[in-house]
């Protein structure tokens, strides 16, 4: 490490890495360093970065603004990406694939605490050191989270591991490193993206919960996907979610779900209310009307209502290791919760006609 500020930037060139990446030495410990040119604009969230000391992320040392320009000197890390090692014909087991995932989202749980997003992961941008440590790189994407702004200024992000709303549906989130981090793990144990070929093993479930077109049914932080990676269950998830129809951040949907929810509480009360004068029927007639309300209430409405919207995310209970198969199961019987009740109103019926 150098020793002091003034001594960082007392460096000589060695090589050019990119366009406006050059790879540097200190003249005084004799350190590698990597000098990168970026915009101004980059300033704040490069800050943001200097110091954070981690061993999956790429150090950045210091930055300055010179003739209206960023520049930073970063970690120099030898190593070989992830892009290259894939590239050449050497995909991941699963169990290799979950280590070096584990280790990516260690380092975006660091990122994430401190409001930056990073917008870029991918192969590319994964370094794998000499003792096999896995290292994010590239923070030339990453931003600050802003909670008044409803979506990115700018559009940027890599084709296929870029989350829906990095082309301005949305403001990015933590959720956006979660989807690049699906589509990266099914690189790493497929050498394809998902909509090329999705790994069809184990981690399956995973990967998919990862690259869900709804921000909100994806892993909601990198240490939720570290811990099902890991095979345990996260403490983060909620045993209830909004209701069906609220989940959206259209007002359209919710608009159907309050009408729907006034309906059926108007029912309710009609069938409360008129209790009274139902039991004044002759029995067969009450049996009918029972029967009618029973159905409406419950078997057409109600179950239905719970087990599509797996309102109390029921699905992770009957099936914890793959909680889509448990919404399958959930749909299931909710079309079978609508088929009972048309069987029992007919049987019903059936029954009453032939009383006395």
């Amino acid at each position: 490490m150098v020793a002091n500020q003034y001594q960082l930037w007392d460096f000589s060139f060695v090589a050019r890495i990119h366009r406006n990446i050059d790879l540097v030495r200190n003249n005084v410990t004799g350190q590698l360093m990597v000098r990168r040119i970026s915009p101004s604009g980059d300033f704040p969230v490069l800050q943001a970065l200097c110091g954070i000391k981690h061993r999956n992320l790429m150090e950045v040392y210091d930055l300055r603004l010179q003739d209206g320009v960023c520049v930073s000197l970063c970690e120099y890390i030898n190593g070989l990406t992830l892009a290259f090692r894939v590239d050449s014909g050497q995909l991941f087991d699963v169990k290799s694939a979950k280590r070096i995932l584990c280790q990516i989202c260690d380092g975006l749980t660091a990122l994430h605490s401190r409001g930056i997003v990073h917008r870029d992961i991918k192969p590319e941008n994964i370094m794998i050191t000499n003792d096999g440590t896995a290292k994010i790189i590239d923070y030339s994407i990453c931003r600050l989270t802003k909670p008044n702004q409803r979506k990115d200024t700018t559009v940027l992000g890599t084709t296929g591991y870029a989350s829906p709303e990095q082309f301005g549906f949305a403001q990015t989130s933590a959720t956006a490193d979660i989807y690049a981090c699906g589509v990266l793990l099914n690189y790493l144990l497929t050498g394809k993206l998902p909509n090329e070929e999705l790994h069809q093993g184990a981690l399956k479930p995973v990967i998919e919960q990862c690259i869900e077109i709804d921000e909100s049914k994806r892993f909601q932080s990198a240490d939720e996907l570290k811990m099902v990676l890991l095979g345990k269950k996260p403490n983060s998830r909620r045993s209830f979610q909004p209701l069906p129809g609220f989940r959206s951040k259209h007002v359209f949907p919710k608009i159907i779900s309050v009408l729907f929810i006034i309906i059926w509480l108007i029912m309710l009360l009609i069938y409360i209310a008129g209790f009274p004068l139902i039991m004044q029927y002759e029995l067969k007639y009450r049996i009918q009307q029972l029967i009618l309300m029973a159905d409406f209430l419950f078997f057409w409405t109600l179950f239905p209502y719970i087990l599509f919207g797996d309102v109390f995310r029921l699905s992770e209970k009957i099936s914890p290791n793959n909680p889509r198969n448990g919404k399958y199961i959930m749909r299931f019987l909710g079309v079978l919760s609508i088929l009972l009740g048309i069987v029992l109103i007919f049987a019903g019926l059936h029954i009453t006609n032939n009383m006395m």
